[in-house]
């Protein structure tokens, strides 16, 4: 069943939304290099930082991950429509505005979740932004502040009224974080009421997982955030699984090893050696979750601080996991890239000192979703 957002038709009911400290376009790459269709956002960007450094990398587009939306929070309707129009000025194919983020940080100065205690300034942010951009806006939120004023069928009622082409849900409420079990029948709430697609989000990390929101919610696509950390084959198999019912295999310990190490070279060629192995540490974590006796190789990799780091403690994981075969191969698929690297090792095509940094502090959400 093919979703619409506004003039887009999406060929895919999977959506990353935005992650603070992991949706950048290294991390979009790798979700792009096995589904070529899933709905992406970036990270979110604050509106009034814009105001001040105007060429944010958080929106850094590459030309081959379309469809893709920027997602801005803030709560001054006229600068969150200024960042609007240079998101799509950017290529944005859609804006969406995060009035769901709980982190206190953000809530404090009324931004993110903070706006669903304020539906009527909501509304006329929602208006102002649409007036100022020609693609469509979409609105991502939660169950409501916490369980005594779950009210987001009301203001997914008032954000449709407002203008939004589709809404994200995610089933907790601020008060919960990211702690508990999203509710996905109240989702399903919200879906009644409205007419604009919705997709559900929260603890869906597994393929079966997201038939299940989809059956109880009825929602019209599902949002897979911390499940695809070190895990983007998740989203293809979700696709896979909803469109056929068939439920691949996940990859070999040794394939997701192979992609840990290209996603932390792509980190340190776009970031520098510095920023790229210092935020490549939570992603290979993640990519080595599960793996029988992985634990002292996961410690070394929260101490790497080069490519080479990261190279050796890798092969070394590799080799526990399937032998002096496990570690020829995951050297072989590496190879290339790694001598690449070794020819121009740069300092990131990024230029740090003019960039709009992740608004909260991702090591100490090590990470979460947004919202």
């Amino acid at each position: 069943m093919a979703v619409r957002i506004g003039p887009l038709f999406l060929r895919s009911r999977v959506y990353v939304p935005p992650m603070a400290g992991v949706t950048d376009i290294v991390f979009r790459d790798i979700v792009r290099q096995v589904d070529r269709h899933c709905l992406l956002s970036t990270e979110m960007v604050s509106s009034k930082g814009l105001l001040y450094r105007k060429e944010s990398h958080i929106m850094d587009l590459a030309e081959d991950e379309h469809p893709i939306g920027i997602q801005i929070f803030g709560h001054e309707p006229e600068i969150m429509a200024n960042a609007a129009q240079m998101a799509q000025a950017r290529g944005a194919d859609f804006i969406d505005i995060n009035m769901g983020c709980p982190v206190p940080k953000i809530t404090k100065g009324k931004d993110g979740c903070a706006l669903m205690r304020e539906p009527e300034l909501a509304s006329e942010i929602i208006k102002t932004v649409k007036a100022a951009v020609q693609v469509p806006v979409t609105v991502k939120f939660r169950l409501g502040w916490d369980d005594n004023t779950r009210n987001a069928v009301e203001f997914g009622l008032m954000v449709q009224d407002a203008g939004a082409s589709l809404v994200t849900v995610h089933g907790r409420t601020r008060q919960q974080l990211y702690s508990g079990k999203a509710d996905w029948s109240f989702i399903a709430q919200v879906k009644k009421a409205l007419d604009i697609p919705v997709f559900g989000n929260g603890d869906v990390f597994e393929p079966q997982d997201a038939l299940k929101l989809l059956e109880i919610a009825g929602v019209d696509g599902v949002a897979v955030a911390r499940g695809s950390l070190g895990n983007p084959w998740l989203i293809p198999r979700i696709t896979k699984y909803l469109d056929t019912g068939i439920l691949d295999d996940p990859p070999h310990e040794v394939e997701r090893l192979i992609i840990a190490f290209k996603h932390c070279l792509g980190l340190v060629r776009y970031k520098g050696l510095r920023v790229g192995t210092s935020e490549s540490r939570r992603h290979l974590t993640h990519y080595t979750k599960g793996i029988v006796g992985g634990a002292v190789f996961r410690n070394r990799l929260t101490q790497t601080s080069s490519v080479e780091d990261a190279l050796n403690t890798l092969s070394d994981l590799a080799e526990h996991v399937d032998g002096k075969e496990g570690r020829h191969r995951f050297l072989l698929a590496v190879e290339n890239d790694y001598l690449e690297y070794c020819k121009h090792p740069g300092e990131g095509t990024r230029n740090s000192k003019h960039g709009v940094h992740a608004p909260v502090d991702v090591d100490a959400v090590a990470p979460v979703a947004v919202p």
